[in-house]
Parts: C-alpha cells; structure tokens; sequence
C-alpha cells in the first residue's frame, strides 16, 4: 500500500455509498513515460488526473457497496497497488469539489464535508481578494464553431503556418526599419486622448486570442463550451473556455492550443506595423500602432513568459509533462521549509524522483522572483498613471502575498504539537534575526559606479554659428594643428545674399543722407539712424560669413570622426563641428547623480578608487585625485554616455544632439597618477567607469534611503 495507509478520518467516510457520474469518462494518458488515467464529465467539462492504482479504486466505487468495503476487498486482493486510507480521502473530497461523485443517499462526510468548505472558503477569500478580475460566461460557442470547421482547419493548417511566418518576418523588418518613431509613440501610449484607442485595440487583440485557442481545439476535436467576458482591472475583456485540450493525448496538439493566442496576437501586431508604417496620421494609424503595441507586448511579455501561468506556462507544463507545475513547485518549497526549518519528516514531497525534484526547485525559485519583480513593476508602472489605482493594488498586493502567508503560518503554529511549533517558532525567529541584522546592523562596504570619458583639461569644442554647406576639410580627423589653422570652410548662399542686400540699402542710404543734407535738413537724422542700423548688421553677416571658415583656437589634436560625411552637405545651426584637444593632459569626468550626491560628503582618497576604461576592464587605473566641481551641470561630456549612444544616463527627449540629460548632475574629474594613462589609452572621449567607495552602512539603511528617494522624486510624497 502506498504512505498514509491508516488515517483518523477514515470513519467519517467509510460508511458512505458513492460511485463516479454517469456522465464521467476516462481515457489513459502518459506523462513522463508513466500511465496516468484523465477523469472528464462530459457535461460540466470538468478534467481530473488520477493514477491507475487510484482509478482501479474509482471504478469499483458502484454506489452499492460502503468505500470501506471496497477498500478492504481491493486491499486484499492487490495489498501493494492499493491507495492508503488517507490518500482515498484526499482523493473523494477532491472529485467531490469537481462534482465528479454521485451519492446514493445524502452523503455524512465528514471529512469530505470539512475539505470541501475550506476549499471554497479559500476561493471566496481569493475572489474578495482579486476584485479587479471577475468572469462572466455569456453562452456556449461550441454550436457556432462546427459549421465553420473546414475555415478552422484552413486557418490552423500548414498552409496557414507558413503565411504566418511571412506575415510575422515583414512585420518584423517594418518595426526594426520604424524603431525610432514606435518608441517616441510609445511614451504617450497611457495618455488621455489615446485611451479610447488603447481599450479598442486590446478588446480586438483579446478576441483574436481567444478565438485562436478555441480554433485549435476545435480543429483537433475538442468541446469549446463558454464564450465569456472577463473583468481584468475593471476592463471587460473576452475569453473562452478551452480546457477540453487538457484531454488531447498528444502533448504537440495541447501545446499548440497553448501557444495558439500568442501566435495569433504576433501575427495581428505584424498586419498592424506594416499598416501603421504604410499610413499617415488618422484613425487608422493611430488603431494600427495600437494594436501593434498590445499584441506585441502581450505575446512577449506576458504570454510569452512560462514564470506566469499564462500561455507559456501551460506549454512548458505539456511539454515537460508536468502538469500543475506551478502548484507542485510550491508544494515542493512548503516541503523543504516543514521538513527542514520546522522538523516534519512526515510532510509529503511531491517530487516523485530527481528530474521533478530539480524542476520542481527552479522553477519555484524563478517563478517566485519574475513574480515580485513583475508585480513590483506593474505597481511602479500603474502609480506613475494613476496613483489611487497604485496605491490600492500595492495595499492588495501586501494582503495577498505577505499577510495571508503570514496568517496562514499563524494559523499552523496554533494547532501544531509542542516539539514541531518550538522547533518552527526558534527557526523563525533565527532567520527573522539573521534578516534584521543582515539589513539594519551588519554595515556592507559599498562603492558608486559612475560612467563617465577621458577628455583633455584644455579642448575646444567648436560650433556653427548658422546653418551652412560644407564645402572643403583641409585638415583630416586625427592630424596635429596650430592655433589659427584653417579646418574647414562652409558656405552659405543665404548670408551671401544678406551682405550684398545691406551693402546695396547701405550705398542707397548715403545718397538719400546726401540729398537731405542740402535739400531736406529734417530727414538728416532719421536716415543716419538707419545708415548705422545697416552698418551695424553688415558687420554682424560679415562676422557670420567669417565663422564659417573655422580655425583651430589651439595648439593640439583635430578631433572630428564623422565630419567628412557631410561633405557638401548642410549642417544645421550649432551642431558640433568638431574639437581642438591636446591630448598631452588628460583627466577622466564621471557623472555623479543628485540622489548618490548625499553618499559622497566628502570625496575618499583617489587611491581607494579604480578606474577602468572600456575594452580594457582589466586594468585599474591609478589616480593622484579627486575633485567635484561644485555646481550641477546638465549637459554631458559626451553623446556616448546618454541612452542614445549606448551609456546609462537618461536623456531629455526633445534633446537631438543626445548630450543634454534628463536631470542634473554633478561632475567628477578625475587626475592621473605620473605614468597612470598608458599612451595606448590616451584617447579622448574614451568612455569607462569610476568605482567610488563610501562609507559602509547597512543594506534596510539604504534601502529606505532608497525608497524615500523614489517616493519623493517621482510622487512628490
């Protein structure tokens, strides 16, 4: 017999006649090459797994004989298959919930009774608890869905595949070619006026979903009974009732009715990027990028993902052939802490040998994380919209996931026996003081991390005063100048023009002061006002027309890499042309963000610190000192250290230079020890890293600092 052969609660349920529906039928299925018997009612479309040890039980239940008559005969009969008292328990309250038991007379289960209202209990509790998700069946959609079997079959088939992949390859190639424009779009996809929108184009994208699910199911047989409308964060949204794939035999087929909502979602975000890119403003482009947004984001974020128990998910579980995973891993974790922290040897693993055990074990492990950070995230994302909302699921999320598990812990060590609940009360208390003193009075040694580029102390960055056309670089990227050397010469027609006009209104002007001197004294002084205003802006294009021949303002390096492809092409007004560097004297500037200014009272000794540049991570970098420069600045040192050139430093978005950062910041220089930049690294504009160490404080310390920060920065709280 298997474990749990006795149980105290076998005299509640042994005098009970019970036999299995009428309506259930079983069909034999194989996970992981072991025999699996799959219970399903053919009227509520209820599925339940059992082992075949478990099912020769079930099929001797006939309503006639008393479940402990039963038991005794197979007992006898096959004393090493036959399932323990305790596990025929768990068994009849389980397929009781399912309403898979037929009861001869009013059932006196105790214990059926018992495991029953706790189960609903705890089903109530989650309903209350997850007021933002609600389902509705509406009515069945199996009846609409068998005339138009040949059109499932055409639109689930290989034919089908292949236009798909077609579909989804140009979509693809369209977003990659359109990057820059979908992810300005994207940042006023929560605005007011593109709400409507929002809501229109997920309600589609949820219909495609659930239809493709119920498509292939159909296609290979199976019952699509509900069509329904779900209540997701007060959003009424469809969905269907596919779980008739749980009894397809072949894993391939289950994992495709799987994974059929998101390949229908990718394959309506390609159709929509091909026509956002192929329209102009309207209401077609704005429900194109839309529904691109949402069925991208939905496949790839979510469904796509197996640590949620969305689609992906059910497929890892098909394919793996481990059903309940996310449930087994859970209770593979509450196993480890009964039996390890609170001495229950007795506690049931439900890791039947090494593989489920290592399955079970990461996954729990992954899917615990990727679900904090996940739920960590959306609260973030949903407080910077709406902060009510925020603030009411953050206060959902803690009863949820931290009081409710605490509640439950509570509730065991109540009714626990002496020796397990000193054992789990000294193990909670351990890990509770190890956790306060790990984060509120161990100090951790602690460094900032700030980016930053080699630059020269003396350069000269030089502009363009107005827009020109470049038209001549004597001087190359990379060679030596002298001070007042001519580097490049622009051209503009437009200036050109402007000086020959004042030049012409200037000579007209002289002639009028002329006449006005012996003709017309009065005028005299009105038309020298203007003569000077004229002088006065020849003087100015003059200077204009000058700047656009530019000359080195130094001695040094002409530092300009990308200047030769604009050869007779127009540069717009101040954009940078170039740099005049002298390489002899280098120093490395970091940026210090304002909320890691606070850590830095005092700035350590520069021996304490590294610097390591890139490509040669190595290698530290000695320093002789430290200096921040005691005001904020916003515009960085150079474009590479900004989002935009691969850096780390938010820039503003209507800044197209790149150089201009999101906030303020303060600057960090840096000077080399004697022979502390190897020659081979003296380029400017280089960039690295700069490893800071602070003063060591406990991790909660700077945790809440943190948190503070957070809250005032970006909620004003």
């Amino acid at each position: 017999m298997t474990q749990g052969t006795l149980s105290d609660s076998w005299y509640q349920v042994a005098q009970t006649r019970v036999s299995l529906l009428p309506t259930v039928e079983a069909q034999a299925q194989r996970y992981r090459g072991q025999a699996w018997v799959l219970l399903e009612d053919g009227y509520s479309h209820r599925f339940f797994r059992v082992t075949p040890q478990a099912y020769e039980f079930l099929r001797a239940l006939d309503g006639q004989r008393t479940v402990d008559e039963i038991w005794q005969d197979l007992a006898r009969r096959h004393p090493e298959g036959t399932p323990g008292q305790e596990e025929v328990v768990r068994l009849l309250s389980q397929l009781h919930l399912s309403s898979l038991l037929y009861f001869k007379e009013q059932p006196h289960a105790d214990a059926i009774v018992e495991r029953l209202k706790k189960q609903r209990s705890r089903e109530l509790m989650g309903k209350l608890l997850s007021f933002m998700f609600w389902r509705f069946p509406l009515f069945g959609l199996d009846k609409w869905l068998d005339p138009i079997l040949p059109f499932i079959r055409a639109c689930t088939g290989r034919v089908a595949g292949l236009v798909w992949l077609a579909a989804v390859c140009w979509g693809a190639a369209t977003a990659f070619e359109h990057w820059g424009a979908i992810s300005n779009g994207s940042e006023g996809l929560l605005s007011l006026s593109n709400l409507p929108w929002l809501y229109l184009a997920t309600t589609l994208v949820k219909v495609v979903h659930e239809l493709a699910h119920a498509f292939v199911c159909k296609r290979y047989g199976g019952q699509v009974p509900t069509f329904g409308v779900m209540v997701l964060v007060l959003a009424p949204l469809p969905y269907v009732d596919a779980s008739a794939s749980w009894g397809l035999r072949n894993k391939w087929q289950r994992a495709y009715v799987g994974a059929a909502g998101m390949l229908a979602e990718l394959f309506l975000a390609a159709l929509a990027c091909v026509v956002w890119a192929a329209t102009s403003d309207g209401t077609v482009h704005s429900m194109a990028f839309n529904v691109m947004i949402v069925g991208s984001l939905s496949s790839l974020i979510f469904n796509g993902n197996p640590l949620l128990r969305y689609d992906a998910y059910y497929i890892l579980s098909d394919l793996v052939e481990m059903p309940n995973l996310y449930q087994k891993a859970q209770a593979q974790w509450l196993h480890y802490g009964s039996k390890y922290l609170f001495g229950l040897r007795e506690h049931p693993e439900p890791a039947q040998d090494r593989a489920e055990r290592a399955w079970f074990t990461g996954y729990g492990a992954l899917a615990f994380i990727y679900r904090w950070i996940i739920t960590l995230g959306v609260l973030a994302y949903v407080a910077d919209q709406w902060f009510g909302v925020g603030v009411v699921m953050a206060i959902t999320t803690v009863i949820t996931m931290v009081l409710m598990p605490a509640a439950k812990l509570w509730a065991w060590l109540r009714v626990a026996s002496g020796t397990h609940r000193a054992r789990a009360i000294a193990a909670m208390g351990g890990m509770a003081l190890g956790l306060w003193a790990l984060l509120f009075v161990l100090p951790l040694p602690h460094a900032l991390r700030l980016p930053g580029v080699l630059e020269a102390r003396q350069s000269s960055p030089l502009y363009l005063q107005t827009a020109a056309r470049l038209r001549e670089m004597p001087v190359r990227h990379g060679q030596r100048v002298k001070k007042g050397e001519l580097l490049a010469r622009f051209d503009s027609p437009e200036l050109s023009l402007q000086l020959d006009l004042v030049q012409g209104q200037i000579a007209e002007t002289r002639a009028q002061l002329g006449l006005a001197l012996s003709s017309t004294p009065s005028e005299v002084a009105p038309l020298q006002g203007r003569l000077d205003a004229l002088n006065a802006r020849r003087a100015e294009t003059q200077k204009l027309l000058a700047a656009l021949e530019i000359r080195a303002p130094q001695d040094g390096e002409w530092v300009a890499p990308s200047l030769h492809e604009r050869l007779d092409g127009w540069v717009d007004r101040a954009q940078p042309v170039g740099e005049v560097v002298d390489r002899s004297a280098l120093r490395f500037a970091a940026v210090l963000p304002q909320a890691d200014a606070a850590e830095l009272s005092a700035l350590p000794p520069a021996a304490n610190s590294e610097l390591r540049l890139a490509g040669r991570r190595g290698e530290a970098l000695s320093l002789s000192s430290l200096r921040m420069v005691p005001y904020q600045r916003q515009r960085l040192m150079s474009p590479s250290l900004g989002f935009g050139g691969g850096g780390d430093v938010a820039i503003r978005p209507d800044d197209s230079s790149g150089t201009t950062a999101a906030e303020a910041f303060f600057e960090i220089q840096a000077e080399f020890a004697p022979g502390g930049l190897p020659t081979d690294l003296a380029m400017h504009g280089m960039s690295g890293v700069l490893r800071v160490p602070v003063a060591a404080r406990p991790l909660g310390s700077r945790m809440w600092a943190g948190l503070q920060q957070l809250l005032q920065h970006r909620y004003g709280l």
